[in-house]
């Protein structure tokens, strides 16, 4: 039996996270590549992802696919 319902996986771009790692958390390049690196590769995730969530994008934009999300899955409890 699986583990878990259902997997959503919130996908950004390698350039993205490397970007956001140094510019939000006040990481250097080399420990921000670290981190990456020690994570499962984009290809892993959204391999097993169910759903995928781009946050390429604003917040913005993340929280209407977050809410379209979040709609569906309501739409699928109610029956």
């Amino acid at each position: 039996a699986p583990r878990y319902d259902l997997v959503i996986v919130v996908d950004a771009a390698p350039e993205t996270q490397l970007e956001r790692l140094v510019e939000l958390r006040g990481m250097d390049e080399s420990e921000a590549r670290a981190r990456m690196a020690a994570q499962a590769t984009r290809e892993q995730r959204r391999a097993i992802a169910d759903v995928v969530i781009d946050n390429d994008g604003s917040r913005e934009q993340l929280a209407a696919q977050v809410e379209s999300v979040w709609a569906e899955l309501a739409r699928r409890a109610a029956g």
